[in-house]
Order: C-alpha cells, then sequence, then structure tokens
C-alpha cells in the first residue's frame, strides 16, 4: 500500500463527505479510493470512517487520525513546495474558479505573461458566477468578488473595485438620462441576477454621507456578467456594471457614465483557498502572480 496516496484519500474523503466526491478532486476510480481506505483501516486494525448510503462521518479514532494526518501531509507539502520554489520550477495542474468578468477581462488577457515565468504550470480555468465547494471540488483557489461568507477559508483581499451606472448615447437620446437615482424607476434597467440570492442584484449609491440600494422593475435580467455587458452595448438598458469591465466602451463613447455624483461603495476582491492544507509551490506562484496583476490594475487596485 502507498501509505501517502492512502492518507491523502481518507483526508479527501472526509473534507469531500464522500468517496464519490473524493475520486472526483483527485481523479481516480471511486474503487481505487475505497480500496485505499480499506487497506489504511485494515493496517491500521481500527474503524475510521463510519459510512451509510447518504455520509461519511468520522469514527473518534478518524477523528484523531485525520488531525495528525492532516498536519503531517501539510509538512510534506510545505518540504516539496520549498524545494521545487528554491529550484524555481513549479510544475503541475493549479485549478482557479472565479467570475466571468475577472476571468475574461483580467485573468486570461495577461496569462501569457505568467507562463512566460512558469512555463511547467497549467492552469485550469472556471469561469462563472456560482458559488463553489473548494475542498469538495478539489479547487485550489477562488478569486470572488463580494464578501466572504463562509467558514473555515483563508481570504486574502487582493483588489477592489466600483461600480459605474452607464446606457449607451442612444438609449440615453431615446430615453433621456436620469439625474437623480430615485429617476431610474423611470427608465428601462437591465438585472443582474445574484448567485447567492437569486434576485436582482440592487443598483447601490453614495453621496459620500449615506447610501442607498434600489431595485428597478427591470427590462431584461441575466445571470452572467458577459450577457450584462451585451444587453448594456446593445442598448437595451441602464446597466450598474463593474467599473473595470466597462472602462474601455466608456472611453471609447459606446457607453456613456451616469450619476457621477452618486459614487457606489467599494466591491472587495478575495482570493479563497481552503485551509488545512500548506500551499503547493505551483499554487503559491499562481496566487503571488494574481496579487501582482490586480495591484497594477488601475481599476481593480486594492483601496
Amino acid at each position: 500500500m502507498d501509505r501517502i496516496a492512502a492518507m491523502n484519500a481518507f483526508v479527501r474523503v472526509v473534507e469531500a463527505g464522500t468517496f464519490t466526491k473524493a475520486a472526483d478532486t483527485l481523479d481516480v476510480p471511486n474503487a481505487t479510493v475505497t480500496r485505499l481506505i480499506q487497506h489504511l483501516e485494515q493496517d491500521l486494525k481500527v474503524r475510521l470512517l463510519h459510512r451509510t448510503t447518504r455520509a461519511v462521518t468520522l469514527t473518534p479514532e478518524g477523528a484523531t487520525y485525520y488531525e495528525r494526518v492532516v498536519r503531517l501531509l501539510a509538512d510534506l507539502a510545505d518540504i516539496e513546495s520549498s524545494t521545487k520554489l528554491s529550484q524555481g520550477k513549479p510544475v503541475g495542474k493549479v485549478r482557479v474558479e472565479t467570475a466571468a468578468a475577472i476571468g475574461t477581462m483580467v485573468i486570461v488577457p495577461a496569462l501569457a505573461e505568467f507562463y512566460r515565468d512558469y512555463p511547467e504550470v497549467e492552469v485550469e480555468l472556471g469561469i462563472g458566477n456560482r458559488r463553489t465547494d473548494l475542498v469538495a471540488e478539489g479547487i485550489d483557489c477562488v478569486i470572488r468578488a463580494g464578501e466572504v461568507s463562509e467558514q473555515m477559508i483563508v481570504a486574502r483581499q487582493i483588489g477592489s473595485f466600483h461600480f459605474t451606472t452607464c446606457a449607451t448615447p442612444g438609449f440615453l437620446q431615446a430615453h433621456g438620462a436620469p439625474q437623480t437615482p430615485e429617476e431610474l424607476a423611470a427608465c428601462p434597467t437591465v438585472g443582474m441576477m445574484s448567485a447567492d440570492s437569486g434576485r436582482p442584484l440592487p443598483f447601490r449609491f453614495s453621496d459620500g454621507t449615506s447610501e442607498s440600494a434600489l431595485t428597478p422593475r427591470h427590462k431584461l435580467i441575466v445571470n452572467d456578467t458577459n450577457a450584462y455587458l451585451a444587453a448594456g452595448l446593445a442598448g437595451l438598458g441602464i446597466i450598474q456594471a463593474p467599473a473595470y469591465a466597462v472602462h474601455a466602451a466608456v472611453k471609447a463613447g459606446q457607453l456613456v457614465a451616469l450619476l457621477e455624483d452618486w459614487q457606489t461603495p467599494h466591491t472587495p476582491v478575495h482570493v479563497l483557498y481552503p485551509p488545512n492544507r500548506y500551499l503547493s509551490a505551483k499554487v503559491r506562484v499562481f496566487i503571488d502572480w494574481a496579487i501582482a496583476l490586480f495591484e497594477r490594475h488601475d481599476g481593480l487596485r486594492r483601496v
């Protein structure tokens, strides 16, 4: 039996909650994970897990073993990470999740620079606005805008941005431009669906002393940032989008910024990664690169 592989499989089963999810994150057959855990229990002569058709839970002996094995695997990862960094050759796949606008407008355009520095690292980039279970899905890190609500997740703020309320010149010629946030109620607007609540995100405004949140009666509601921007550029209504995402369109005259005396509160951007797992060299260099990328981005620099 490969003891390290068995320990790693055991930790993944505990963190994922099922053998099937653990096998998916390890990219091995379910039978392989089952066999490794069985051999581990036979070798230790103790039951580590209670198995049911719905879930897997730790026995008292398994809980104690898990705490010690996590520390041991972290130490081993630390040794490997330090050695690879000293050689300057991080290797392997990094699984990253991020929202559509950040992924397509910020991360992907700059990845050529990352690959020049780390040619042996492969990035698997998931694009979307869904909430992810980092541990259960085997994701190395997530770059996400907004407040962090998850417990037992390491979160580092790497940037921030505000929103720009805008519309096309043709739309404003046809419908007029609102002069106050309250006048939005009389204008066609486009809404962006919240991945958390399933409801449209409110349009937020601040006059420097107080903040307000309005939810207009939208002409269209979408659940993807790229579709949201496309709707705004198509003249379907007023949108309130991340400033970095519409900066080029505003500069080119495709969109006109509105209500600029009512700034929106800044939204933080965090990189999230699971606890109890020392960052490998490949993940560490990707996170460090992302931090530097956001720091030099005018529309995403941390404030």
